[in-house]
């Protein structure tokens, strides 16, 4: 589901979705130059400036590789990059223009990944896409996977990358594939070449797709060397995809129906939201053949748990609009997100809602087990989902669902730098790896909640201590009202 149309009931859109609508803004105008119209470039992005030295001292490094501490480190960087790092006993003299920052008893870990984010449409204007921005880096996270994206997508990744913009790096997808915009297997043909050469990352996939559409795309796909993300349509399912080497299966689409035994009459039924209508006739038995025919066909997951739990969970619509992070978000599209989970809910019954999520755990554990890729999102902002604070949500959800601690951080950390490999440059700490850090007050190993302790956040060779991020927030907050 996109944030493009979440101003519309979630059950409406995810039914239009099913039937293959999905009509989705172009580009409206340049989104630096929006900036220079409605706000300070000093506001929007970082100084143009050579980025300084820091050496960060006495902290604990989070080695999420074998799961141990360091203890008493330090880490210098330069620019953009770690370039040093060991006990501080063994510490040579820090560069004279070095600047120093006491971390004494913190953690460090690697920058967090939102391998299924959302950044606002142009149409929404500059101030809505620098809120979201600064609300993900504000909790960590140093690269967002855009699921839904459009032209100015392309020019905000790369003024985000440059650093003109100051937020997470940006990966994004193109506007979507669905039963809508693809037609035809010539038209499916044709968009997924027009995307490649626009310079898309990756492909995105909705649900509507038949399977001769889906399979023009996927060969398209290779011909241009461009990967493609997300829905399982229902005419396509789980034993397609998974040979056709989707990229990664979002939401945990398409699992359902293969939990449904062949031989009940559900089987052939419309599975509803994300296969909540056959929830009743799910059983587990196939569960981990599924996760090792997913582990051997080498396709990742995106399990967005968090997404599932707000819409089809038992925790009241009261309590999770009670959330601290609740005051970021403005008062319509919190109505919003409260009529969509009054909706969804009152259709299933609360013992069908229940069953399906405890499946899903299953099915990320055996996932796990199975050694097929997961990776970290919360498909933020959608509902009850604020951007940054639900991926702190997610990691709680995986190790409900039976990860350890260090699984489910090695899933926004380790596995997706190694899914876009790039795992020799990111998603660990260690001299010659970029310098996207997080630094707790509390040790993530010993409890996950303890992701939410952030004391500064360093990336794109700033580091934004947690005062500079209590700002950004009260900044946000006072947008929403």
């Amino acid at each position: 589901m996109s944030k493009q149309l979440g101003e519309k009931d979630v059950a409406q859109v995810w039914h239009q979705q099913q039937q293959g609508m999905g009509r989705y803004q172009g580009m409206v105008f340049y989104l630096l130059a929006l900036c220079f119209l409605t706000l300070s470039c000093s506001a929007w992005g970082v100084s143009p400036t050579a980025n300084p030295s820091y050496v960060f001292t006495g902290v604990n490094v989070v080695q999420l590789k074998d799961g141990r501490i360091s203890e008493n480190q330090f880490l210098q960087v330069e620019g953009q990059r770690i370039v040093a790092m060991g006990a501080m006993d063994n510490a040579a003299q820090w560069p004279e223009s070095a600047q120093i920052v006491d971390a004494n008893g913190w953690f460090v870990m690697p920058g967090l990944y939102e391998m299924h984010a959302h950044i606002p449409p142009e149409q929404a204007g500059a101030q809505k896409t620098q809120d979201t921005l600064r609300l993900y880096l504000a909790n960590g996270i140093t690269t967002t996977r855009g699921m839904l994206g459009e032209p100015g997508h392309l020019r905000l990744r790369e003024s985000l990358a440059s650093g003109e913009v100051l937020g997470p790096r940006l990966i994004t997808s193109g506007p979507s594939f669905n039963g809508r915009s693809v037609e035809s297997t010539k038209g499916a043909e044709a968009m997924v070449q027009a995307q490649a050469e626009a310079g898309y990352d990756f492909l995105k996939l909705h649900p509507g797709l038949g399977p001769l559409e889906y399979d023009a795309l996927v060969r398209a796909a290779r011909k241009h060397n461009i990967a493609f993300a997300g829905h399982v349509s229902t005419d396509v399912g789980i034993p397609r995809t998974l040979k056709a080497g989707q990229a990664t299966i979002d939401h945990l689409d398409g699992y359902a129906q293969e939990l449904v035994p062949p031989e009940s009459p559900l089987r052939m039924r419309d599975p509803g939201f994300f296969g909540i209508a056959i929830a009743s006739a799910m059983t587990a038995d196939r569960i981990t053949a599924l996760a090792r025919a997913t582990a051997k066909a080498r396709v990742w997951n995106v399990p967005t748990q968090s997404l599932m739990e707000n819409i089809l969970g038992s925790r009241t619509v009261e309590s999770m609009l009670q959330r601290p992070e609740m005051v970021y978000v403005d008062a319509s599209t919190k109505a919003q997100w409260k009529r969509s989970v009054e909706s969804l809910r009152s259709e299933y019954a609360e013992a069908d809602r229940l069953h399906f999520l405890q499946l899903r755990r299953i099915l990320i554990a055996a996932l796990q087990e199975a050694d097929a890729g997961l990776l970290l999102g919360s498909d933020a902002p959608q509902i009850m989902n604020v951007p940054g604070f639900s991926i702190h949500e997610e990691l709680a959800l995986m190790v409900r669902a039976g990860l350890n601690e260090q699984q489910a951080l090695q899933m926004g950390t380790m596995n997706p730098a190694q899914f876009l490999a790039e795992q020799h440059q990111h998603g660990m700490i260690r001299p010659g790896y970029v310098a996207d850090l997080v630094f707790l007050s509390k040790n993530p190993l010993a409890d996950i909640d303890n992701t939410r302790s952030i004391q500064g956040v360093f990336h794109q060779g700033q580091w934004h201590n947690r005062a500079t991020l209590d700002a950004w927030l009260d900044e946000v907050q006072s947008h929403q009202q």
